[in-house]
Parts: structure tokens; C-alpha cells; sequence
């Protein structure tokens, strides 16, 4: 189980170091570029989920066993 506790502890390393990075980014860039990649995750996210079937969708979220 240790392990698995060290995996959990670097994957939420590195997801606050994702965080800092991109706050950085925005901090220090014009909004208009920035917004123009937020759209482009925002937009992909949705065209995907749009796709996925409602059970998989439900499922996924946990909703759906």
C-alpha cells in the first residue's frame, strides 16, 4: 500500500505544479491568446462528450453501476 500512497502523493505534485504553471501562463499572457487555448480544451471536451453514449456518460460519473 505504500506504493500506491507514493503514486498518489507525485500525481498530486503534479497536478499543483500543473496548476502554478498555468496560473503563471495566465498571469503573464494576454488574455486573448490564453482564452483561445481554453476554448480549444473546452470545445474538444464537449464535441467528445457528445459522442460518448449515455449509460458510458452516466457511468462514468459514477451514476450508473
Amino acid at each position: 500500500m505504500h506504493e500506491i500512497d507514493n503514486i498518489k502523493n507525485k500525481n498530486q505534485e503534479e497536478r499543483m505544479k500543473f496548476v502554478d504553471y498555468w496560473a503563471e501562463y495566465v498571469r503573464t499572457h494576454p488574455d486573448k491568446d490564453w482564452s483561445k487555448q481554453q476554448a480549444a480544451l473546452i470545445n474538444s471536451q464537449l464535441s467528445n462528450a457528445a459522442k460518448m453514449p449515455r449509460k458510458e456518460y452516466l457511468k462514468m460519473k459514477g451514476e450508473l453501476v
